[in-house]
C-alpha cells in the first residue's frame, strides 16, 4: 500500500477493494461512439440520464477517483495521461480526490469499487486485458479485468492485467478526442482544444485480440550528441536537426506505450538465448566442458552449447529443479511458468559426432539444425512435462533451425515464439507465404498459439528512403490472428518512431484488433498533424505506402546487407522521387507560418533530404 502510494503521490489517489456483479446483455445501439480511425468496440444498452460534465466553459466539474489499491505502471502513466491530456484540452485542472464524491458531484471513476459494482460493472467478468465504459448520473465508469493472472517472476518484460488503463486510453481518444502518433517529447500526441467537455449516456466494452503487444526499446537517446538513423555507419548523416524540438536528448517511450495500449499478459515468456554468457564463468567451463559445441578444428565453442549433449540437457534440467523445486530462482532461463530453450545469437553448428547425424547441409540458410534442436527440445519438454505438469517450454525457432521439422512430434507443453525478419519485407508475397507457412506448421506440432518475434528495424536502417506499411500489417494480422497469440516488436533506433511513426501506430492499432481501419487512420492523421499542409502531406504519405507495398520487383531478394539497387530503383524511380520532392517541399512551404506543424512534419520526414542524395547516387544518369 505505503509503495503504491509513494508511485501516485504527486496526483493523490485513494484505494478500494474489488468485488463484481452481472453485465448488462450487449445490444446493437449507440453508434456515436464508433470512430472511423479508432478499433471497433461492442456496444451495450445506453443508460438514461443526463450528459456528465466534466469541464464547463474551462471550469472543472468533474473529480477523478481511482480505485485500485496497487496500480500497475501503465495505470499510473494512464492517470497522469487522463490529467495532462484534460488540462491541454480544456485548460482546467481536474482535482484527484481520496473519497469518492457525494452522488451530485461528477467523478471520472477509475476501476473496481462499491460505485462500479452498484453500477452493475462486473470487473472480474471482464475478459483479461478488457475493459468497459459505462455512465450514470454524474458518474463515468473506466473499469477493466481484475480476472488474477498466474505470477511470472525473472521476467524483465511488461506483465499485467491492464485494462483499466486501457479504458482511460480509450476514452480519451473517443471523448476528449486525443492522438498519440508518436512521442510527445517530439510533439507527437495531437490534442482537440475545447471549453467545454461531457460525457453523453454510454456503455460500451472492447478487448485486445492479440495478448501479446511488446516493444522494445523503452527510451531512445542521442549518440555523441545526434539521433542516429542507420545502424552500420557510425557517421551517419545526422537528420535535420529541426526534426526534434531543441534540448530533447532523451526519448522516453514508456508514456507512448501505455497510451497506445501496448501490453503483455500472457505468462509465457522467452528468456532470449539464454542461459547467456557462460563464457565469462571459468570455473563452470571447467566443470561443464562436455556440454559446448565443437568447432571444425575440434576445439571448443564456449559461446554455443551442444545440444546432444547429456550435459547440456542435465545443466538447463537442474536449473528447472532449482527454480520450480527448491525455490531458488538463480536460473536465468526458468521462470515461474516456463523454461526456455533458445541458443545464443549466432548459427547452431556442433561438430560432435552425435550433431553431425542430426545436422542437414540441405536444409538451406533457415533449416540446417531444425532436425537437431527440435529433438533436444522434444525430450527436453518429455521430461518438464514428467516432472512439472503444468509447466511450458519456450522455444524460438532462429537463424539456421527455424523450419519446423515434420518427423518430430512435441509433447503439449511447448510453445512458439517464431522469429521472422525486417517486417517491411512482409510485402513480398514469396517471403510472406514462407512465414504463413511456417506459422501453421509449428501450430500444427502444438496446441498453443505462437508469439512472433517482429522487427520494426532492418529496412529503415538500410536505406534513407521512405517506407510505409500499414496495409501489409493489417493484412498480416488479420491473416494470422487465430494462430498468433500476438507478437514482440523489436525497434532500435528513434528513426522507426519518426519517418515511419505511423506505420508503428497502425500496428499498435492492428495489434489490439486488426480490424481497425488503417485508411482512415491515415486521414486523420494528415489533417491533424499538418494542417494546411494535411492534403499534400496526405498525397505524400499514400504515394510513401503504394511505392513501398506494390511497386513490383524485378529481383526477389530485397537484401543484401543493405537495400539492393535493383529493388531501390523498381521502388524509387526518376519520376517517382521527384514527384515525392515536389510534394514534400510544396507541403513545407505550406507550413512556413505554422511552426508546430512544420516541426512534425520535419520530424516525419526526417531523412528525406539524405533520400534525395542517396537516390541520386542510385540513378547517376538522372540527376
Amino acid at each position: 500500500m505505503r509503495t503504491a502510494w509513494r508511485v501516485l503521490n504527486a496526483v493523490g489517489l485513494v484505494f478500494v477493494a474489488a468485488a463484481a456483479a452481472p453485465p448488462d446483455k450487449p445490444v446493437v445501439e449507440s453508434p456515436a461512439v464508433q470512430v472511423k480511425d479508432l478499433t471497433p468496440v461492442k456496444i451495450h444498452q445506453r443508460p438514461q440520464h443526463a450528459p456528465v460534465p466534466i469541464v464547463s466553459d474551462g471550469i472543472p466539474r468533474a473529480k477523478v477517483f481511482l480505485a485500485d489499491e496497487h496500480p500497475s505502471r501503465n495505470l499510473a502513466l494512464l492517470v497522469k495521461e487522463l490529467l495532462d491530456v484534460i488540462k491541454l484540452s480544456t485548460g482546467a485542472d481536474l482535482e484527484v480526490v481520496r473519497q469518492l464524491p457525494a452522488p451530485d458531484v461528477p467523478a471520472i471513476v477509475i476501476g473496481d469499487c462499491d460505485a462500479a459494482r452498484a453500477a452493475r460493472i462486473d470487473a472480474a467478468r471482464i475478459p483479461i486485458e478488457g475493459f468497459l465504459v459505462k455512465t450514470a448520473p454524474n458518474r463515468v465508469y473506466l473499469a477493466g479485468s481484475t480476472a488474477p493472472l498466474p505470477t511470472v517472476t525473472n521476467i524483465s518484460d511488461p506483465y499485467s492485467n491492464d485494462g483499466t488503463a486501457w479504458a482511460i486510453a480509450d476514452f480519451l481518444e473517443r471523448f476528449v478526442g486525443v492522438r498519440w502518433y508518436w512521442p510527445a517529447e517530439a510533439n507527437g500526441r495531437s490534442v482537440i482544444r475545447m471549453k467545454t467537455l461531457a460525457v453523453a449516456p454510454v456503455h460500451y466494452s472492447d478487448e485486445p485480440v492479440f495478448r501479446k503487444r511488446a516493444h522494445w526499446p523503452p527510451r531512445y537517446t542521442k549518440k555523441d550528441g545526434q539521433w542516429r538513423a542507420r545502424w552500420f555507419e557510425n557517421n551517419d548523416p545526422a537528420p535535420a536537426g529541426r526534426a526534434v524540438p531543441p534540448g530533447v536528448e532523451t526519448i522516453d517511450m514508456l508514456p507512448l506505450l501505455a497510451a497506445l495500449r501496448m501490453g503483455n499478459s500472457w505468462p509465457y515468456m522467452i528468456k532470449v538465448h539464454e542461459p547467456q554468457s557462460l563464457w565469462r564463468n571459468p570455473k563452470l567451463i571447467e566443470r561443464h566442458k562436455a556440454m559446448f559445441a565443437k568447432k571444425e578444428d575440434g576445439s571448443t565453442n564456449f559461446s554455443m552449447l551442444c545440444y546432444s549433449s547429456q550435459e547440456t540437457f542435465d545443466f538447463l534440467m537442474d536449473g528447472c529443479e532449482r527454480f520450480w523445486t527448491k525455490g531458488q530462482k538463480t536460473a536465468s532461463w526458468v521462470t515461474d511458468t516456463a523454461v526456455t530453450i533458445s541458443p545464443s545469437d549466432e548459427r547452431v553448428h556442433c561438430y560432435c559426432e552425435k550433431c553431425q547425424k542430426l545436422y542437414d547441409p540441405r536444409g538451406g540458410t533457415f533449416g540446417t539444425a531444425s532436425r537437431l534442436m527440435a529433438v533436444f527440445v522434444k525430450k527436453f519438454a518429455e521430461e518438464v512435462k514428467r516432472r512439472w505438469p503444468g509447466k511450458m517450454v519456450m522455444y524460438l525457432p532462429y537463424w539456421n533451425y527455424t523450419m519446423c521439422p515434420e518427423d518430430v512430434e512435441f509433447p503439449d507443453n511447448v510453445q512458439i515464439q517464431m522469429c521472422t525478419m525486417p517486417f517491411a519485407l512482409m510485402r513480398e508475397a514469396g517471403e510472406r507465404a514462407a512465414f504463413d507457412k511456417s506459422f501453421a506448421a509449428w501450430r500444427k506440432k502444438s496446441p498453443n498459439k505462437i508469439q512472433s518475434w517482429e522487427y520494426s528495424n532492418g529496412v529503415t536502417s538500410w536505406t534513407f528512403a521512405p517506407v510505409q506499411y500499414p496495409h501489409v500489417l493489417k493484412d498480416y494480422y488479420a491473416h494470422n490472428r487465430d494462430l498468433l497469440v500476438g507478437s514482440f516488436i523489436n525497434g532500435e533506433f528513434l528513426n522507426e518512431w519518426s519517418r515511419t511513426a505511423i506505420s508503428l501506430y497502425c500496428w499498435t492499432k492492428v495489434l489490439w484488433n486488426p480490424e481497425v481501419d488503417v485508411d482512415a487512420i491515415m486521414d486523420v492523421y494528415c489533417e491533424r498533424m499538418f494542417g494546411k499542409a494535411g492534403k499534400t502531406s496526405h498525397e505524400l504519405l499514400r504515394m510513401m505506402c503504394d511505392r513501398w507495398e506494390k511497386a513490383r520487383w524485378s529481383q526477389g531478394q530485397a537484401v543484401d546487407g543493405r537495400l539492393n539497387s535493383t529493388v531501390y530503383r523498381d521502388t524509387w524511380p526518376p519520376d517517382v522521387v521527384a514527384k515525392m520532392a515536389r510534394l514534400w517541399e510544396q507541403a513545407r512551404q505550406e507550413l512556413q507560418d505554422d511552426p508546430p506543424a512544420l516541426q512534425r512534419f520535419e520530424y516525419s520526414t526526417w531523412t528525406f533530404e539524405h533520400f534525395l542524395r542517396e537516390s541520386r547516387d542510385q540513378h547517376p544518369a538522372h540527376p
